[in-house]
Order: structure tokens, then C-alpha cells, then sequence
């Protein structure tokens, strides 16, 4: 799919009903995002699968091999029960992972950078929180699964695919880091 095609089909998408099933090049399943934004290298969606939304994601659009709208009963039930009614678009400049990083960083979220190149070698997992971002990386603050936060780390923005925000995952760990909820 040339990209002209893709960035249209985004665009028509975008702040719609229209559920998009995105084929991304590092894998062979493909995800489903409702399209909230997005700029010539990035996109923003939250995730849906099961009538449940789980979260924010950016990804590159470069990686997007090929993109359709679902439209069957699903969407339908999605649409029916207003799914979408209440999400809050995040206002993230999308013109770049630096600007992208930028204006998640004052949101003060967790979020979830990979690398989900599993074939290439190149994969990774990262969760913590955005320290600061450069001109060809960004810096994380990252922590275990034991909750100990460790050494800051430097991605460069090549090796990204994926960064997830405002998800079940991410937003229970920050309940868990900020001492909101006793666990004893």
C-alpha cells in the first residue's frame, strides 16, 4: 500500500466510528485502532479489541504495511454503545518521536516503548517514565517487575516501533510506583 494511500485512509478515519485494522510490518497479526491522529510519520490510536479500549499507542507509519476499515457488527455494537463517548484525545504533537516525547512528557504517564522486531533481533521492552527527549533518542526512566526502578536508559528513536500510554498495564504499575494503593 503506497503511502499517499495509507495517510489518506488514516485521515478519513480520523475521530471516527471507522475501526481500522492496521498491518504493521514486524508482524503478522494485525491490531485494531480507532485513528485519533496522526502526522506524515506517526499515528495515534487507542487500541480496541472485544469491545474493550486499552490505552494509547504511536506507532510509524512507515511500518504500516496496509490498512482497511472494519465494518461489521462489531463496530456496529462499539458505535451502539458509544465506546469512544468518553476518551480524551491526548494532545500529542505527532510531527516527530522528539516532539511526540515532548508533550508526553508533562503528562507525567508511564508509558511503554518496544521495539517489536522479534525476527531482526532487535526487539525490546521498556516501561517507566519519559525523562527527557533528544534529537535522535529519547531517555527513560525505567523499572523492573519487582517495582525497583533502574539506571536511565537511552532509545534511539531508529529502534522504536511502538509506544503505549494510558493502558490497564502502564496505568496500574503507576498506581503501584506512586504508592497510591497498599499492598499490605
Amino acid at each position: 500500500m503506497k503511502k499517499a494511500e495509507k495517510l489518506n485512509r488514516l485521515h478519513n478515519a480520523t475521530g471516527t466510528y471507522d475501526l481500522c485494522r492496521c498491518y504493521f510490518s514486524y508482524d503478522e497479526n494485525y491490531w485494531y485502532f480507532y485513528v485519533l491522529g496522526h502526522s506524515d510519520t506517526l499515528m495515534l490510536g487507542v487500541e480496541e479489541d472485544d469491545f474493550i479500549l486499552d490505552g494509547f499507542q504511536i506507532r510509524k507509519i512507515s511500518d504500516l504495511k496496509k490498512i482497511e476499515i472494519k465494518d461489521d457488527l462489531c463496530v456496529k455494537i462499539n458505535e451502539k454503545n458509544g465506546l469512544l463517548r468518553n476518551v480524551e484525545k491526548p494532545d500529542v504533537n505527532l510531527s516527530s518521536w522528539q516532539s511526540a516525547f515532548a508533550s508526553l512528557l508533562p503528562l507525567g504517564r508511564f508509558v511503554i516503548v518496544q521495539n517489536e522486531k522479534f525476527e531482526a533481533g532487535e526487539a525490546f521492552y521498556c516501561i517507566g517514565t519519559v525523562k527527557k527527549p533528544k534529537k535522535t533518542s529519547v531517555v527513560i526512566a525505567p523499572f523492573d517487575a519487582d517495582g525497583n526502578w533502574l539506571e536511565d536508559i537511552e532509545i534511539p528513536y531508529s529502534k522504536i516501533t511502538s509506544v503505549t500510554f494510558g493502558d490497564r498495564y502502564s496505568e496500574t504499575w503507576q498506581k503501584y510506583m506512586e504508592g497510591t494503593i497498599d499492598l499490605s
